[in-house]
């Protein structure tokens, strides 16, 4: 595709796919008799920790995995972008997902900012785990113009095993592909950031008992509202680490039964007695 190696960051938070885009993109560029260099970097998916990959594809060998300047940056969370920032340089493209993140934080004096209101598309129109594929889509399409068919056959050879699981899945992540493969990104008037997670931690109590929500961990999978004997739990207005709805709690309602830690994957939840 080009003569010179082109360098690559990925970015967001364990859980976001954050891989997955990077492993399929490496694929692709390899079937174009790319020399290509892909190094994962990630903590703890459950604890939504930043997801960082890096890229890079050229005609020639690639012996130096590290690089301190990206050509093409893409970051999902405001969080990961602390850890990616370095790279960006006067000519970095960058594209960030303008549903999570505020532009004004983006670098201002760069002129190559493109924005995807990734997370709000994938909650309003497919489902949350789609966002990788709307992203991988739109960045093979605008930087690579890569064909859409075959990108999609490498989709289907990598996650063939949950597309087995469910049908329906495989309906969402390619009606998600397609979205995302025509989608324009935005170069000056971007969305809201209005699915940012909430930083902090929400503390509510009375006599009896405190509750305690941490947003930047919770996935919003809803399973501590399902295993609430009282009906104590439902997804209120804060928003989580994917953009999703965290609970609220009623403490007359709750008996403190310990079901919602024991039960939550990332321990973003917990109620303690007096």
């Amino acid at each position: 595709m080009t003569k010179k190696t082109t360098k690559i960051v990925l970015a967001g938070e364990g859980g976001q796919g954050i891989q997955t885009i990077a492993k399929i993109l490496s694929l692709a560029l390899e079937k174009t008799n790319c020399s290509v260099s892909y190094i994962p970097q990630f903590g703890p998916e459950q604890r939504g920790t930043p997801s960082v990959a890096f890229i890079q594809f050229g005609d020639e060998p690639i012996y130096y995995s590290q690089f301190s300047t990206a050509d093409i940056l893409v970051v999902l969370r405001k969080r990961a972008l602390v850890s990616i920032d370095r790279f960006i340089g006067p000519k970095t493209e960058i594209v960030f997902d303008s549903s999570t993140i505020p532009r004004r934080i983006i670098q201002q004096n760069n002129k190559y900012v493109f924005g995807i209101p990734a997370t709000k598309l994938a909650e309003e129109k497919f489902k949350s785990k789609s966002l990788n594929l709307i992203v991988l889509a739109a960045i093979s399409k605008r930087f690579f113009d890569y064909p859409k068919n075959a990108l999609w056959e490498i989709v289907e050879k990598q996650l063939y095993k949950k597309f087995a699981k469910n049908p329906e899945i495989e309906k969402n992540a390619r009606d998600a592909f397609d979205f995302g493969y025509e989608f324009e990104l935005e170069n000056k008037n971007y969305s809201k950031a209005e699915f940012d997670v909430a930083s902090g931690i929400i503390i509510k109590k009375n006599t009896q008992r405190t509750a305690v929500i941490i947003p930047k961990y919770c996935k919003g999978c809803g399973i501590c509202i399902e295993k609430c004997p009282v009906d104590a739990l439902s997804f209120g207005k804060t928003l989580g680490v994917f953009g999703t709805p965290v609970p609220e709690i009623d403490l007359d309602k709750c008996i403190a039964c310990g079901n919602c830690f024991r039960y939550c994957p990332d321990s973003a939840i917990r109620v303690v007695k007096k």
